[in-house]
C-alpha cells in the first residue's frame, strides 16, 4: 500500500530450516543439521545467522512446528524469567493470551505453578479453556480489572504481561498490580513510558520488552536462553503453538488472515524443498578455470562448483592466497577436487597464456571458465581519469577479451562472464565500472554470434561478499529498492542458469514502486513501471456504460464493489453484504480501507479521496457516491421494466434486488402488488 514510512526491512523474524553452511569458528553445528533461528529476511531460501541466534530442533517436532517457536517463546522466557523473575504461587495477568507470546507465556507460567489471568475475545476462551487457563477474561472491555480484583479479593497480581493499548487498558491493568508487582510492556506503539508509570504507580517495576534489542546487545544470553528452552521440549515440558499453515505461493491469503486476526498462535508460511539444480554437469575428468578465484565471490563459485561434481580447478589471482583463503581451499581439497592456485593477471595476455599452457600440459581439458575478476575505483565523473578508468576496465575488459582469444578454439562447456546491474541501470559513482561491464555484456553476444558458447549475468549485490559486507553499502542498496542477493541463493540461481540458452540475464532483487520511483524519468523504467503496475480496468466502466438499462448499470455497478469489499475482507465472494452496515463494523481497518480505495480507483480509472471510506461508511452510501458523483449514473425509479424484472427472478434474487430499491421505488411495487390482489 505504500504506506510504511522508510525501509520496512526484508520479510520474516524467524524459520526452521537445515545448515548448508557454516563459517569460520562456529561450533557445535555440522552441514545439514535441522535448526531453528531468530533472523531477519527469513521469508528467503537461504540466510545467513549468527550462531548465537540459531539452536538444534528438537527431534520429535516437524519443521512446521519448530517455526512457531523462536520469537514467542524467548520473548515469554526473557520476560517472565530474565525481568519478571517469576516464581510458584504468583499470579500473572496475560492479556491477548491466544496470540503466539501469550500461548507461550501460559505454558511457562503453568511450569512454575503460577495461577494464570488470561485474556482474549469471548470466541476464543473455549481454547483458553483448553489450555488451562483458571481465569479467562474479556480483552474488549474493562471489566478485567474489577473481576480481578474481586477474584483474589483485593489483592491484584503479581505479574502483568501488557501487549493491549486501547484506552483504559494501561491504567486498568496498573490498578491491579500490587506493591511490588511487575508490569512488562510488550506492545510497539501507544505505550507508556516509566515517568507516566512512576507518577501513577510508583510501587512497581516497569519494563519495555524488546527481543530485537536483547538479541543485538545479548547475543548470549540469548543463546543460553534458547538452550534452556530446547531442553524444555525435548523434555516434553513445551508444545509448539497452534498454528495455521500457509505455503509461500499463498503467502498473500496468509497476511490476510492474519490482518484479519482470525488466527489462534502462530501463522506459517512453508517454502518447497529446495535441492542443488542437478542440470549441472561437470565432469571429473576436465578442469574448469575461476577468474578472480581467490575473492570471496570466486571461492563461493569454487565450492559450487566442487559441490556439482568438478575435481581439477584452476583460481586465478593477482595476489597470493591468504591464510583463511589457504584454509579455504584446504577443504575444497579434502572434498575431493585438486585446487591449482596461478598467480597471474588475466588483463596481461601473456601471464594468461601460461596459465593455460600449464594447463594444457599438466591437467585434464579446460572444459568451462567463470570470469569473476573485477576491481572498483569509485568516483563522480568529474574526479576521474583515464588511469583510474584504465584500472576498472583492465580485468573486465581486457582480462575477458584475453580469455576469449586465447580460449576460443577449445570445446568449453560454459564461457560465464560475471557482469553488473550497474551496467543495466547504472550507478552512481561507478561510470568506469559500468561501462567495464557493459563490454561482458557485448562480449557474450559477441561469443554466440560467432556459434561459441558465451552468458553475461549481470549480478546486484551479494551479501557478505566484498562490497556488500559492508553495511553503509547494503543500507545505500536497500533505500533505491535493491536488495541482497545470499549467497547460497545466488548459487542455487547459477545452478538454474546453467542449462538455460540465455545470453544475458539479470539477477537483481528489487522492490517494485520503491525501485522504479529512482528511475521513473529514463524512458526504459518509465515502461516498465507501466507494464508491472496495475493499469486501470477502464473497461469495466465502458461495459458498464455500454449496458442498456438504469438497473443493469447499478446491478453490474453493486456486484463490482461487492466483490472489491469481499476481496480485502476476506470473505467469499458469494456472501452477502449488508448495504447499510459499517464498513469498519464488518472488519475493516484503515490499512484495508486504503486497499479498498486503491483497488477501486483502479478499477473506476479515476482519483478517489483517501477518506473515502470514512465519509461513505457502508455500502449504500459507497454506491451512491460512485454512481452519482463520480459515473454520473441516473437515478433508478419505480417504473414498470423495473417491476417486470423483478416479477420475472427467482425469490433470492427478489431479496437482492428489493434490498437494492429506492424508498419511492419499493413503495410503488408495494401498491401496483396490492393493486393487482384487488
Amino acid at each position: 500500500l505504500d504506506l510504511y514510512p522508510g525501509d520496512a526491512g526484508s520479510l520474516g523474524g524467524e524459520c526452521a530450516g537445515k545448515i548448508t553452511t557454516i563459517g569460520e569458528g562456529v561450533e557445535g553445528f555440522e552441514i545439514g543439521d535441522p535448526v531453528i533461528a531468530i533472523v531477519p529476511g527469513s521469508f528467503s531460501q537461504y540466510v545467513t545467522i549468527n550462531a548465537a541466534m540459531v539452536a538444534p530442533k528438537p527431534e520429535k517436532l516437524s519443521f512446521e512446528e519448530a517455526a512457531t517457536i523462536p520469537v514467542v517463546f524467548l520473548t515469554a522466557y526473557y520476560t517472565l524469567h530474565q525481568l519478571a523473575k517469576i516464581s510458584a504461587g504468583d499470579r500473572v495477568l496475560i492479556h491477548a493470551a491466544t496470540g503466539g507470546v501469550g500461548q507461550a507465556a501460559i505454558q511457562l507460567a503453568q511450569l512454575v505453578g503460577a495461577e494464570v489471568f488470561g485474556t482474549a475475545s469471548p470466541h476464543k476462551w473455549a481454547f483458553l479453556k483448553s489450555l488451562g487457563v483458571e481465569h479467562i477474561l474479556n480483552s474488549r472491555t474493562l471489566d478485567f480489572a474489577d473481576q480481578i480484583m474481586a477474584i483474589t479479593k483485593g489483592q491484584g497480581v503479581d505479574i502483568v504481561l501488557n501487549s493491549l493499548t486501547g484506552e483504559g487498558f494501561i491504567p486498568k491493568s496498573l490498578s491491579v498490580l500490587h506493591s511490588g508487582g511487575r508490569f512488562l510492556e510488550m506492545g510497539k506503539s501507544g505505550i507508556w513510558q516509566p515517568k507516566q508509570v512512576a507518577q501513577l504507580k510508583p510501587d512497581i517495576s516497569y519494563f519495555i520488552v524488546d527481543l530485537v534489542q536483547t538479541c543485538q546487545e545479548q547475543p548470549t544470553l540469548i543463546q543460553t536462553m534458547f538452550g534452556e528452552l530446547m531442553l524444555l521440549f525435548k523434555a516434553g515440558h513445551l508444545k509448539p503453538l497452534a498454528r495455521k499453515i500457509f505455503p509461500i505461493t499463498e503467502a498473500i491469503s496468509a497476511f490476510r488472515y492474519m490482518q484479519q486476526a482470525k488466527h489462534i498462535g502462530k501463522i506459517v508460511v512453508t517454502l518447497p524443498t529446495t535441492q542443488m539444480d542437478g542440470s549441472v554437469q561437470l565432469h571429473d575428468d576436465s578442469t574448469y578455470l575461476i577468474t578472480g578465484g581467490l575473492g570471496g565471490l570466486g571461492l563461493q563459485v569454487a565450492d559450487f562448483l566442487v559441490k556439482h561434481g568438478a575435481k581439477h580447478l584452476v583460481l586465478i589471482g593477482r595476489s597470493a592466497a591468504s591464510a583463511t583463503v589457504k584454509i579455504r581451499i584446504e577443504k575444497l581439497e579434502q572434498a575431493g577436487a585438486e585446487i591449482f592456485v596461478a598467480g597471474a593477471d588475466v588483463s596481461e595476455k601473456k601471464q594468461l597464456a601460461q596459465v593455460l599452457a600449464n594447463i594444457d600440459q599438466s591437467l585434464p581439458p579446460l572444459r568451462g571458465i567463470i570470469h569473476a575478476a573485477g576491481i572498483l575505483e569509485d568516483g563522480v565523473l568529474s574526479s576521474q581519469n583515464w588511469e583510474r578508468f584504465a584500472r576498472v576496465l583492465a580485468p573486465k575488459v581486457q582480462g575477458a577479451w584475453n580469455l576469449h582469444t586465447l580460449t576460443q578454439h577449445k570445446a568449453l562447456d560454459f564461457f560465464i562472464l560475471f557482469s553488473s546491474a550497474a551496467s543495466l541501470f547504472g550507478s552512481i559513482a561507478q561510470a568506469n565500472y559500468a561501462a567495464a561491464n557493459t563490454f561482458l555484456d557485448a562480449l557474450a553476444y559477441y561469443r554466440q554470434a560467432q556459434g561459441l558458447t558465451g552468458m553475461s549475468i549481470n549480478w546486484g549485490v551479494w551479501s557478505e561478499i566484498g562490497l556488500a559486507a559492508k553495511p553503509q553499502v547494503s543500507k545505500q542498496m536497500q533505500l533505491k529498492g535493491v536488495g541482497s542477493i545470499a549467497p547460497q541463493q545466488g548459487l542455487q540461481i547459477l545452478a538454474q542458469l546453467f542449462s538455460q540458452p540465455v545470453t544475458q540475464v539479470g539477477v537483481i532483487p528489487i522492490k517494485g514502486s520503491q525501485f522504479l520511483r529512482q528511475w521513473e524519468d529514463l524512458p526504459f523504467f518509465s515502461q516498465l513501471k507501466s507494464e508491472t503496475q496495475a493499469k486501470p480496468t477502464i473497461d469495466f466502466v465502458e461495459r458498464l456504460k455500454n449496458l442498456d438499462s438504469v438497473k443493469e448499470q447499478r446491478d453490474y455497478l453493486i456486484a463490482h464493489v461487492q466483490s472489491q469489499v469481499a476481496k480485502v475482507l476476506g470473505f467469499e465472494s458469494s456472501q452477502p453484504i449488508d448495504p447499510q452496515k459499517g464498513f469498519f463494523d464488518l472488519g475493516m481497518d484503515s490499512l484495508t480501507a486504503v486497499e479498498l480505495k486503491n483497488s477501486l480507483q483502479n478499477s473506476l480509472g479515476c482519483s478517489l479521496p483517501s477518506t473515502l471510506l470514512f465519509k461513505y461508511p457502508t455500502m449504500e452510501a459507497l454506491m451512491d457516491y460512485i454512481a452519482n458523483d463520480i459515473l454520473a449514473l441516473e437515478s433508478p425509479t419505480a417504473d414498470e421494466p423495473v417491476i417486470e424484472a423483478i416479477e420475472e427472478s427467482s425469490e433470492i434474487e427478489i431479496v437482492a434486488q428489493v434490498q437494492q430499491l429506492s424508498d419511492e421505488a419499493l413503495e410503488a411495487l408495494i401498491d401496483q402488488k396490492l393493486e393487482n390482489l384487488g
